[in-house]
């Protein structure tokens, strides 16, 4: 089970509260909305940080800490997934 709460800035996964940062919860937010399609690193940049012009290596900095809180294997999602060239997408089973 995979969810947000906007009134807590937390993410619950398979039974886990996770308290989020501003950015983290904001951007997992976003994926959240998106689930199960792919979000383009511009799209992110413009509703997470409001501008469209952030480097990559924020945007991936930020990633790998949402992983590091939610994944149980950082290193191999299972949630975020990295599409290549394009963005990441929130992968949950329906």
């Amino acid at each position: 089970a995979f969810g947000v709460d906007e009134a807590t800035m937390s993410a619950h996964v398979e039974g886990k509260t996770i308290t989020l940062k501003a950015k983290e919860f904001a951007l997992l937010a976003c994926l959240y909305a998106h689930k199960n399609t792919i979000v383009t690193k511009e799209q992110l940049f413009e509703e997470v940080w409001g501008d469209s012009f952030y480097s990559d290596g924020t945007l991936n900095v930020h990633i790998r800490r949402l992983r590091e809180k939610i994944e149980e294997d950082p290193n191999s999602p299972k949630w975020i997934k990295t599409i290549w060239g394009t963005g990441y997408k929130l992968e949950i089973p329906s």
